[in-house]
């Protein structure tokens, strides 16, 4: 049987997006072909977690790599954790791979996919991309790197080659589409998009009365703004926080974030300097995915917020999850990302410019206006999440992707 070769840092049992999401796609294709998994040691968000080096789930073979443990918050400690991981996958796939092998690797972090790119040149092994996050270009949105450092220009003149050895590109997003078909010089059928989809078999709307995080924090008779998931370096965290500030004696209006992530202890500490009482940080570690019901429905409106410049870089995951869970979304993002466009086309809430404070402002007052239309809104976000995005059709493309990649190697191979 044809065997696919999975290349990413988190894998299962890991709860954050790109770990379960791998975990999903990975398990799909164990359906048809052999699937190894080579990755690193599972954390629980930043922790190691015990667990064997070699195991077999639902049908994947798990070969997990060590490497270092420094905190990923902070850049340095990223970048050694990455490059240490980075190395030990290598070593791992020089052993195991064999020419008939096809890659699937993830560009978190961004050192992997150039793996597969010398195990093509190595052991001749075909590989296709899978775009979480397109780099450098998030580099530059994040003012890490400037556009015209050296570094960015010669990535970007590497990057010029793997696009051209990879065999398929998996984009998530029509912006990722837009933002690489300069990239890949007319070949435009390398690009195949696939996007993330909603875990609809988990996560519906719920009575916002019955919630129990809200029963907790006592603001079940508040309008409640909710920002879940990673507070890294990309996200406009800072935003929410000052719109949070404004809104802090207003006695109708509470926040929530819940996540981790570089921004976390910037928040911890805005929060105590302004004393914000509208704004409640909780740990994922209190409540992990398999709780996403009860905290995906702890508010009225969910917002997801992006730096500048982001459109075309990351779509965020999340969204369908908030969608399924029946909520209108505030997007502070670029225009023409994604995330904007789904927003559009589904009529599910608000764009926002990105750093645009009093726009988020006037868009949460307008919303806490008129439950009734955040109520209609978030009924036609549950059912695009439950006839749109779904795993099933997610799952059905990667299946339709990788007979046409292992076809073709065939009819190669004959000829």
């Amino acid at each position: 049987m044809a065997k696919v070769v999975v290349l990413t840092e988190i894998f299962f049992p890991e709860q954050t997006s790109t770990g379960y999401l791998l975990t999903k796609i990975a398990m799909g294709l164990a359906e048809e072909y052999d699937v190894q998994v080579i990755t690193g040691i599972p954390t629980n968000f930043g922790q190691k977690i015990n667990h064997d080096k070699y195991e077999v789930v639902n049908g994947v073979e798990i070969f997990r790599c060590h490497s270092t443990n420094f905190n990923k918050n902070h850049i340095l400690g990223r970048l050694i954790n990455s490059l240490s991981s980075s190395a030990a996958i290598l070593l791992k796939c020089l052993i195991r791979c064999k020419s008939t092998d096809v890659v699937l690797v993830v560009t978190n972090p961004p050192f992997l996919p150039f793996i597969a790119l010398l195990l093509k040149v190595v052991k001749g092994c075909n590989f296709v991309l899978l775009m979480h996050d397109i780099y450098p270009e998030a580099l530059v949105a994040m003012q890490i790197l400037t556009p015209s450092s050296i570094l960015v220009k010669a990535w970007l003149l590497i990057n010029r080659v793997l696009y051209s050895q990879a065999y398929k590109i998996i984009t998530l997003g029509r912006d990722m589409n837009k933002l690489l078909k300069p990239k890949v010089y007319g070949n435009y059928q390398k690009i195949y998009c696939i996007p993330n989809w909603a875990d609809n078999e988990t996560i519906s709307s719920t009575e916002k009365g019955e919630n129990e995080l809200l029963k907790k924090l006592d603001i079940t008779d508040y309008f409640v703004v909710l920002y879940a998931g990673n507070m890294g370096r990309t996200h406009g965290v800072e935003y929410i926080a000052k719109a949070a500030e404004i809104l802090n004696k207003d006695n109708h209006i509470h926040f929530i974030f819940l996540g981790f992530g570089a921004k976390k202890i910037w928040l911890e500490n805005y929060i105590n300097s302004q004393k914000l009482n509208n704004l409640s940080l909780i740990s994922l570690y209190d409540r992990p995915r398999s709780e996403q019901i009860v905290s995906l429905n702890a508010c009225d409106v969910a917002i997801i917020s992006f730096l500048k410049g982001m459109a075309g870089i990351s779509v965020p995951s999340r969204m369908y999850n908030h969608m399924a869970a029946g909520k209108p979304i505030i997007a502070l993002t670029d225009d023409w990302s994604e995330l904007a466009e789904v927003i559009r086309e589904e009529e599910i809430g608000w764009i926002v410019k990105p750093g645009d404070v009093e726009g988020l402002l006037d868009t949460i007052k307008l919303a806490a206006a008129h439950p009734e239309l955040c109520a209609e809104m978030g009924a036609r976000a549950e059912i695009a999440a439950k006839t749109k995005y779904t795993f099933a059709q997610a799952d059905k493309k990667y299946k339709e992707l990788f007979r046409e990649v292992f076809d073709t190697f065939i009819k190669e191979t004959r000829n």
